[in-house]
């Protein structure tokens, strides 16, 4: 029989080697090893043990010895092909490895926790094995009897990591065993069921008339049905060693079900279909349209806030379940959630499954099987809920599409919106994106012809507009007024509190102040690991770098001269949360920030009081901002509203206007008129102009200005090459022979794309952990001709020694 060999993507694999390895699968294992299963296998000169997925079986060339499979992890497999495509597509295009795509796509739970040991063979002749002398003497002489169990790790740390070789030799002659001892890190979770294992009378008959608890145990499952432990203890008072008895006895009999640790929707009242609006009706009949043609398509549902695109949604995934498919809901931020998850839930019942981060490992882990089994048609989730491995796609829809939480910093640097379309792509289903600020990009790809535009124009139910103050913060401090809260904000929250109305203020800075320092000799507290001076959090005490965690005590005085004259500028959610019960001592305040919502079900808890009415006013940064509906919400405040105005980002303008937008359509959702007052040092800057009065098109053509002269997206791609290390300097003369190589190559064989190559400059944050950051910038179509050029350099450069300790990557279209 010939030998049946797997290519197999392996976890051990750095960018600069990365490369589907072969691997005979042996003769025992041939019926477990399938595509999209995972695997153990020796990787690299020490036959380090790595984890590996199988994506396709080859013949072999016979060109090399090649390697066998150790073990197989999976019983099926735990990716579909149409996933393991999507980490081909991801890898070509984002500058990553096979295996960062895999991972990507599976929940926490899924992954696997090993620790590798060898046993001594129980008949091994130690004192003859000894004399062996050389390496395999190094390691025998490790063990003391036959029998015993080392770990790798104590191995290597007496041996050092060469020792690979020389325990695989010694296990092929059988004098070491191998055990992996793999397990995932989260497993099924079960429940003790009982029923009875024979008749009632008869099982009656064999229990005491002095045990009215066990005879009310038979009583209770006389229908024939089981029911768990835990609920047989509570209805009948029997203690849990009378049921092992009857157990034993054969009275009763046990069995294990699963139990799912996913929410459970059971107790959320269900709906009825929403009636929609004119408006909503034929956005709605438009798209569903689309659906039909089971094509791939895409559409942009334009709506301004409050006019309703949730019920628009509902709609669209009732009419993808009516037709035996499924839908993905993205949502960019978790707080976003609990809303809308009821309001689904209350749709479509158990059919709804939930993943994000704040669940448990556990929660994540059972929402993906609810997933991968059907049990479950409609997911919703953020940015890593786009790789939900739903069956049958008819529709993934992306709320707020234009918000930066869709973009992943980490490896693999997706954007959801990409995936999404692949996604849609792939399966010939629907893809919304729904905003009420569009991204630019998408907005250009809308006027460019490629999808359709259904607009709302009108909000739900016919509530107008917030009427918008733009309040001049210019001179107040001249006039003797200090504070983050101005004069036309207060005056405003004085009449919302007087109604018995709720307000909302947004400021995206979260701490006390911004900045603590010393007026005397000038001194403020600096991260020592990264390029930025640390944040006060009063709650604490203490002064915070919120890039690396790092952190000081604040004690009233300086530490470089001791004075007490300390100061604070630009202040943070604690620091209004202080002012707001200063001013308005009777008002009940809610905070809700990365401070405050750290625990779990702290988001859930926190809407679920404000909703009730049981707070007056809810401040927050970027979470207030987006997706919250609250009827008695008549004020919002948009303090400090230039704070990411002035940004070095060409998305800059477009990341203001569209928060402005968002935190404004917060008031006024329902029958009362709402007001919103935009706090600003810049009150004539055209984008805090248009933003007030929620003028997209107008925002949108002076944007497209901007970005033809610098040339950004959507007019032309930027890729981004960062370097990253302890050393400034080393960081700096490896960038800039990366870009002597780069232009070296774009006068020759790459001559077809070349472009001018910008840079190094230092990052926004040029030190961050301790670590330094600096980039090029190029504009070029990105094209796979590109991506060849790109991806060459890189892996040249992390095979040069010159290059070690320093890291680098490349981006396309993130920040600049």
């Amino acid at each position: 029989m010939a030998e049946k060999i797997c290519a197999a993507a392996v976890d051990a694999a750095t960018y600069a080697i990365d490369k589907l390895y072969s691997y005979r699968v042996p003769d025992e294992l041939r019926e477990q090893v399938q595509i999209g299963t995972r695997v153990l296998v020796p990787f690299g000169f020490g036959n380090k043990r790595a984890e590996a997925v199988v994506l396709a079986f080859r013949e072999d060339a016979g060109e090399f010895k090649l390697k066998p499979i150790v073990e197989v992890l999976d019983e099926t497999p735990i990716l579909t092909a149409e996933q393991l495509k999507l980490a081909a597509w991801m890898r070509e295009r984002l500058y990553c490895t096979y295996f960062d795509c895999v991972h990507a796509m599976l929940p926490a739970g899924l992954w696997f926790k090993r620790n590798e040991t060898y046993t001594l063979a129980p008949d091994a002749d130690l004192a003859a094995l000894r004399e062996r002398g050389g390496e395999d003497g190094q390691v025998l002489a490790l063990f003391e009897q036959p029998g015993q169990t080392l770990s790798v790790s104590e191995i290597r740390d007496r041996l050092g990591k060469g020792a690979g070789q020389t325990l695989d030799a010694l296990a092929g002659e059988g004098i070491l065993v191998y055990h992996s001892n793999t397990a995932q890190k989260t497993g099924d979770k079960t429940e003790k069921m009982l029923r009875l294992d024979m008749e009632a009378s008869e099982a009656m008959s064999h229990i005491s008339r002095r045990s009215p608890a066990r005879m009310d145990v038979v009583s209770l499952l006389s229908d024939g049905g089981a029911m768990s432990q835990k609920e047989i203890v509570y209805m009948t008072g029997v203690s849990d060693a009378a049921l092992r008895d009857m157990t034993k006895k054969g009275i009763l009999r046990a069995e294990y079900e699963e139990v799912l640790r996913a929410p459970d929707f059971s107790e959320v009242p269900r709906a009825a279909a929403p009636v929609l609006s004119a408006a909503q009706q034929q956005a709605y009949d438009g798209m569903a349209a689309l659906m039909d043609e089971n094509a791939p398509r895409a559409a942009l549902l334009f709506g301004v806030t409050g006019s309703g695109k949730t019920q628009v949604y509902l709609q669209l995934i009732a009419h993808a379940l009516e037709q035996g498919k499924s839908a993905i809901v993205l949502v960019p931020e978790i707080g976003l959630t609990p809303q809308l998850l009821r309001q689904f839930a209350a749709r479509f019942g158990e059919e709804v499954a939930v993943l994000h981060s704040a669940l448990s490992a556990g929660e994540r882990y059972d929402s993906f099987k609810k997933i991968k089994t059907g049990r479950a048609r409609v997911v919703i989730g953020t940015r890593s809920a786009v790789f939900a491995p739903a069956k049958n796609l008819g529709v993934i829809i992306i709320d707020e599409e234009q918000d930066a939480a869709y973009r992943s910093e980490q490896s693999p640097r997706y954007h959801a919106r990409d995936v999404a379309k692949y996604r849609a792509a792939q399966t010939d289903a629907l893809l919304v994106l729904g905003s009420a600020t569009p991204s630019v990009e998408t907005y250009y790809g809308a006027k460019q012809g490629k999808y359709p535009v259904f607009t709302l124009t009108e909000r739900f139910l016919g509530a107008g507009l917030p009427e918008v103050i733009i309040s001049d913060m210019r001179g107040l401090a001249r006039e003797g007024r200090s504070g983050i809260i101005g004069p036309d904000l207060e005056r405003e929250l004085i009449s919302t509190l007087e109604k018995g109305k709720q307000a909302i203020l947004f400021l995206n800075r979260r701490g006390n102040s911004r900045v603590i320092g010393c007026g005397v000799c000038g001194w403020v507290p600096e991260c020592p690991s990264c390029s930025t001076t640390m944040t006060y959090h009063s709650v604490s005490g203490r002064a915070m770098c919120h890039y690396c965690g790092a952190s000081i005590k604040i004690t009233g005085k300086c530490p470089q001269c001791g004075s007490t004259s300390l100061f604070t500028e630009t202040p943070g959610t604690q620091k209004l949360e202080e002012e707001l019960h200063e001013r308005f001592p009777s008002a009940r305040v809610l905070r809700m920030d990365a401070d405050t919502m750290n625990a779990k079900g702290a988001h859930e808890r926190l809407l679920n009081k404000f909703g009730k009415g049981e707070a007056d006013i809810l401040i927050g940064t970027q979470m207030v901002t987006k997706g919250l509906d609250f009827e008695n919400v008549t004020l919002v405040g948009v303090l400090d509203a230039d704070q990411s105005l002035y940004a070095q980002d060409y998305r800059a303008h477009e990341r203001t206007f569209s928060l402005i937008t968002q935190v404004v359509g917060r008031a006024g959702r329902r029958f009362d008129t709402g007001r919103a007052v935009i706090q600003t040092y810049s009150p004539l800057h055209p984008v805090i102009l248009t933003a007030a009065r929620q003028d997209y098109e107008a925002f949108y053509e002076s944007e497209m200005q901007t970005r033809e002269a610098l040339r950004c997206p959507p007019v032309c791609d930027i890729t981004m090459i960062t370097a990253v290390g302890e050393l400034e300097q080393q960081v700096l003369s490896s960038l800039l022979a990366l870009k002597t190589r780069l232009q070296s190559l774009m006068e020759g064989q790459f001559a077809d794309v070349k472009a001018p190559v910008l840079g190094p400059a230092a990052a926004q944050m040029v030190k961050v952990m301790g670590r330094y950051r600096y980039h090029l910038t190029i504009r070029a179509k990105d094209c796979a001709r590109w991506r060849r050029l790109i991806s060459g350099v890189l892996r040249e450069f992390m095979q040069d020694g010159k290059n070690r300790g320093v890291t680098v990557f490349a981006d396309s279209n993130n920040e600049m």
